[in-house]
């Protein structure tokens, strides 16, 4: 019995048990931050496959708000050259109309940074007039810029 106890208490055992629950921590805390990093990646939604989505479809898009009326917008779909430079491609049908809900949430920013000339991503539910119920706003306009040149 004295010989296992000397086993348990022995300092190599103890480090290895720290070293393992440390282990898990860290993996379990890495994930956290390594699926919180892919929800915030930036959209890359094109004109043409927003205007072929169907009513029920949830999708994300990054726009340069051109109007905003209580709660709903209206902007340009933008489309990405970089992960920090996005253009404005004048493409048809590149507007796009939302609505903010009631559990509409807002990242990297507040509701007030929502005016016109900001870019934001809106994810959400486009609804059968094609208008996109959000969800989700973040707020890009510290983080990203326009493009000189158009398409």
């Amino acid at each position: 019995m004295q010989n296992r106890r000397s086993v348990i208490e022995s300092p190599i055992v103890k480090w290895c048990s720290f070293s393992l629950l440390l282990i898990v921590v860290m993996t379990w805390a890495g994930r956290g931050v390594r699926l919180r990093a892919e929800r915030m990646k930036a959209a890359d939604t094109q004109a043409s496959a927003f205007l072929a989505m169907k009513a029920g479809t949830e999708t994300s898009a990054v726009v340069l708000l051109d109007g905003v009326a209580g709660k709903h917008l209206n902007g340009r779909l933008l489309e990405r050259e970089t992960d920090t430079v996005y253009r404005n491609t004048n493409a048809t049908g590149s507007t796009i109309d939302a609505v903010l809900m009631p559990e509409t949430s807002v990242v990297m920013g507040k509701p007030e940074d929502i005016v016109p000339s900001a870019i934001v991503q809106v994810s959400g539910t486009l609804d059968a007039n094609h208008s996109l119920q959000a969800n989700e706003i973040v707020i890009l306009t510290r983080y990203v810029r326009l493009s000189e040149t158009a398409r």
